[in-house]
């Protein structure tokens, strides 16, 4: 049937951009269906020689390192697990008395025979109306009981990137078994706090400004140098109908992969005929939709045990908000119900965007591997005991001043935000089919932050855990979660931090002796991921095995001591 390179990207870029002896300046249009097609090519190749490629892989940093107990830093996960040594600073719901908010408690309710935080007990907003915050835990895994021994925020964040130096990052990981046009993207540049390694040389596309235009800025360029008579129209249309000749042909030969590209046409179509010109239209919806989604569930009122009873302070420490002005803790003033911090505030910087951006790239087959971030507390109206002035403030993340009381209100609607935004994204994911297999089973989500926090005993704030860390993963792959791997200690740091918190524990029979490192993490992320070759595995064994859309614990969880 001919030769293979026939088929190459060179080849079909000569077939486009030359008309009789003129060489054409490719248009954007032109780029896009060129390696669209190319990318249809080499998937169809997988699939055909059982190499299905990893699963697609986005990485979620939440850079400073914010209190996590609310969300997915879980202690007491089982019923047979021993009581907690209790810390207020790791309290997930208020309790109250004559009206008003009087102390924390940590609350748990059981799903699936695992004990959750309360947070989950609640709906957020979606595009179809409320839904239960459990959807989300169905497809949860978290990692906990983990940690480096040494502090430092940008050298936290790397290690769990690329915990293992000479082997590609997991990120990396994700690229180096990808087809897809770009095979790793980050937005925002990540600086000191990123850390890609790819060994098969895949690159990192590192995005600017507007992500997607940035991303597919490459398909543009110069409309100039055309021969006379073919105007651009023209030529988008003939470069459409020679990318669909080109998959015909394909799919006719008898080259790897042929049948299943034959079957898989209709789709390459459909995705050619809206090109790029669908960018504008989707983007500003999109993100708009994403912020709706994320600022109504982050300001929702009336949260049993959350927003439900006045929060009054007293002038106590418990009562203080690290804030970005002056880098200090605000204390509340008594005349000021805490309930309204959250009704004005907005998404935490970028998340919109980021959750657009992934939404777009995976249901349009461009990238596999995707790095976005979450910000700060952004627009926390708060009343400052010290001089009466009641302002909006930047909550920052690195929560070492902000106490036990109003770090229960801030990390609930923080984190509702960053579940609704991906229950979201979800829902997207699943309703795109490719090769008959939705979208959302193909991809997991990683949730990484530099470490959780030291948990102070007397309520005042916490500091950085840099052996307590907990990252939690999200999946199509399987759907009967959540599920928890990790063992932590019954006790706290002493001194200032005693009580339970997270602190990492030795796992009995594990290949790693001792606290688990953040090897054990990238492993287990591995595992999901469906690569050939867990780099990892030899100096730390995955806590979990995928097999279809089972997933098996290794190694129970458990609080020791």
């Amino acid at each position: 049937m001919g030769d293979e390179n026939n088929f190459s990207r060179r080849g079909f870029m000569a077939g486009g951009a030359v008309i009789g002896a003129t060489a054409l300046i490719p248009t954007p249009l032109e780029r896009l269906l060129n390696v669209l097609s190319t990318g249809f090519i080499h998937e169809a190749q997988a699939e055909a020689n059982g190499t299905a490629g990893a699963r697609n892989y986005i990485n979620i940093l939440m850079a400073g390192g914010p209190l996590r107990y609310t969300f997915d830093a879980w202690m007491r996960t089982n019923p047979s697990d021993t009581q907690l040594d209790f810390n207020p600073m790791v309290a997930t719901k208020y309790v109250s008395s004559g009206g008003r908010v009087t102390g924390v408690e940590y609350s748990s309710f059981n799903y699936n025979g695992v004990l959750v935080p309360h947070m989950f007990s609640h709906t957020v907003n979606s595009s179809a109306g409320q839904r239960p915050l459990t959807d989300l835990l169905k497809h949860m895994l978290v990692i906990r009981g983990f940690g480096t021994g040494f502090d430092g925020h940008p050298f936290n964040a790397t290690v769990q990137q690329a915990p293992v130096g000479g082997v590609s990052s997991v990120m990396g990981l994700a690229a180096d078994y990808s087809s897809k046009t770009f095979e790793a993207v980050e937005w925002p540049n990540r600086g000191a706090y990123g850390n890609y390694m790819s060994l098969k040389g895949k690159a990192l596309n590192k995005l600017t400004g507007s992500p997607l235009h940035s991303l597919l800025e490459g398909f543009g360029g110069p409309q100039g140098g055309r021969v006379k008579g073919r105007d651009l129209k023209t030529r988008n249309r003939d470069a459409f109908d020679l990318a669909q000749a080109r998959l015909r042909a394909y799919a006719q030969s008898d080259f790897a992969g042929s049948t299943v590209l034959a079957k898989n046409l209709s789709n390459a179509s459909d995705l050619m005929k809206k090109g790029i010109g669908n960018i504008d239209g989707y983007w500003t919806a999109a993100v708009n939709r994403y912020r709706r989604i994320i600022e109504s569930s982050m300001r929702q009122s009336g949260l049993v045990g959350i927003s439900d009873i006045p929060l009054i302070s007293d002038q106590g420490n418990f009562w203080r908000v690290h804030v970005a002005d002056g880098n200090r803790g605000l204390t509340v003033h008594p005349d000021f119900d805490m309930r309204s911090a959250v009704s004005t505030m907005t998404e935490s910087g970028g998340l919109s965007e980021g959750l657009a951006l992934a939404e777009y790239v995976l249901k349009e087959g461009l990238v596999s591997s995707l790095n976005i971030q979450v910000g700060d507390l952004n627009n926390v109206t708060l009343r400052d005991a010290a001089n009466g002035v009641t302002m909006a403030h930047t909550g920052i993340k690195d929560m070492h001043e902000t106490g036990a009381i109003p770090a229960v209100l801030l990390t609930t609607a923080y984190y509702r935000a960053l579940a609704a935004g991906l229950l979201e994204l979800i829902d997207q994911l699943k309703k795109t089919k490719v090769n008959n297999t939705d979208l959302w089973s193909e991809t997991v989500v990683q949730i990484i932050s530099e470490f959780n926090r030291s948990a102070r005993a007397n309520g005042t704030g916490s500091d950085h855990g840099f052996n307590q860390m907990v990252t939690s993963v999200y999946t199509g792959a399987f759907s009967n979660g959540p599920y928890v791997v990790g063992n932590i200690s019954k006790g706290g740091h002493g001194g200032g931090y005693t009580g339970t918190q997270g602190i990492g524990a030795a796992i009995d029979g594990y290949n790693q002796a001792g606290r688990p490192t953040p090897t054990m993490a990238a492993s287990t992320v591995a595992a999901l991921l469906r690569v050939p070759k867990n780099p990892y595995e030899n100096l730390a064994a995955p806590l979990v095995e995928l097999s279809g859309n089972s997933l098996r614990v290794m190694k129970t969880a458990k609080i020791v001591g």
